[in-house]
């Protein structure tokens, strides 16, 4: 199967000799002229990188990017973009606008070599497994060595209700539960990163008296959700 690079902008002809270089060795390009139809072309197949020229769109770059990271996870994303963008975890490599289709090849044979990103997908939120970054409803970020295993715990099992004992065990090897202000603390600032509204949590839910839940598609999954505490050794981490 051939590899597939997916253009997003509205320039392609800039980079033309690119797009010949790239067919030339066996490498199907397609091309895409707005957010809708890029997520199109991803529904249709998959890409295993995508070059996003944000400054012919028009557009701030980081929303798309995040898109498209959420759409195709694990691409690897090549963001073209005016010089004011700031630093993102929803692409991985980035080219100051103007720029060279020679510098954009370079980047792709970068991505093409490096192994696909491993990820864990749950509704619209991608964790980077290696990175330990977040891209989801709320924005980007970066987590903690606690944050990450915290997160992974939940979306590893999301639907189910984690107990707060469940948790200490796992994530801070311990049983002891008489003073677990750091979990709540912990569970306190993951909110603050994952949810747009972190004091009205839709998809780090509490279940009073028992423990905690990843709801990630929010208030839609709250009505077919499980209540009942999973069996810890079905507790996948």
């Amino acid at each position: 199967m051939s590899t597939h690079i997916l253009f997003v902008g509205r320039q392609p002809d800039i980079y033309a000799p690119l797009w010949r270089h790239l067919l030339l060795s066996n490498t199907q390009v397609s091309f895409a002229a707005s957010q809708p139809r890029a997520l199109r072309e991803l529904d249709t197949e998959p890409a295993d990188v995508i070059v996003l020229d944000a400054a012919s769109l028009r557009t701030s770059p980081e929303p798309l990017a995040r898109a498209l990271r959420q759409r195709a996870p694990a691409a690897r994303i090549v963001l073209i973009a005016d010089n004011d963008v700031s630093t993102g975890y929803s692409y991985d490599y980035l080219l100051s606008s103007p720029t060279t289709w020679r510098q954009v090849l370079k980047l792709v044979e970068e991505a093409l070599a490096s192994e696909r990103r491993q990820v864990l997908v749950k509704g619209p939120f991608v964790l980077d497994l290696v990175e330990r970054t977040i891209v989801g409803p709320a924005g980007e970020a970066r987590l903690t060595s606690k944050l990450f295993g915290l997160l992974a715990l939940l979306m590893r099992n999301a639907g189910h209700t984690i107990s707060r004992h469940q948790i200490m065990q796992e994530i801070w090897n311990t049983s002891y539960l008489e003073d677990t202000r750091t979990l709540d603390v912990h569970i306190s600032w993951l909110r603050s990163l994952i949810e747009p509204q972190p004091k009205q949590p839709v998809y780090l839910r509490t279940k009073r008296g028992i423990g905690y839940i990843f709801l990630p598609n929010g208030a839609a999954d709250s009505l077919a959700t499980a209540v009942e505490p999973i069996p810890p050794s079905a507790v996948d981490i």
